[in-house]
């Protein structure tokens, strides 16, 4: 599979579509791109696409974070920014923020509210999953959807949804 390409391809789902019909920025004065060093995991293979766009505004970093597919460790690379960006050379995870996947305990694919963005996000806060533009959160799920069927991807996402977990007991 080349990575890449599917991502770029799933990138241009979230082109025109965003999680509210407003500049969401303005209730939080662009809390998310600050580009204090706070930066978003790159999903599995993700890191080909920055490869080759090469974008000045991004540095990628290894995290501590880690999952297991067939035996062998993999590590986690996080997407730093610098505070402003091409719109369109976006990860993935800034592109759904604040939703993300979740795989819950029966392992089915869900899509929630991302727990590490209530501390900055009005909108993580305080929105349901209906609140949102629903085309946006069915492209998210259409997006996860299809790169879950991989097996590596969802054995990322089954470490990174207990990740989640931790950081949910902060916000209950």
């Amino acid at each position: 599979m080349n990575s890449a390409y599917v991502y770029l391809q799933l990138y241009r789902l979230f082109d025109n579509v965003t999680p509210v019909p407003v500049d969401c920025g303005q209730l939080c004065s662009k809390a998310c791109c600050k580009g204090d060093d706070s930066g978003m995991f790159l999903f599995p293979g993700e890191q080909k696409v920055f490869s080759l766009l090469s974008p000045d505004w991004i540095r990628i970093e290894n995290t501590d974070f880690k999952y297991t597919y067939n035996g062998k460790n993999y590590n986690t690379p996080i997407a730093l920014c610098s505070g402003s960006c091409d719109r369109y050379q976006r990860p993935l995870a800034c592109r759904i923020f604040p939703l993300t996947p979740y795989i819950n305990k029966d392992g089915v694919l869900e899509i929630i509210t991302d727990p590490r963005g209530k501390g900055i996000c009005p909108m993580a806060k305080a929105f349901y999953i209906a609140d949102f533009n629903p085309a946006f959160v069915r492209n998210v799920k259409k997006a996860f959807t299809l790169l879950a069927k991989n097996k590596q991807f969802y054995a990322f996402l089954q470490e990174f949804s207990r990740y989640l977990d931790e950081f949910e007991r902060f916000y209950i």
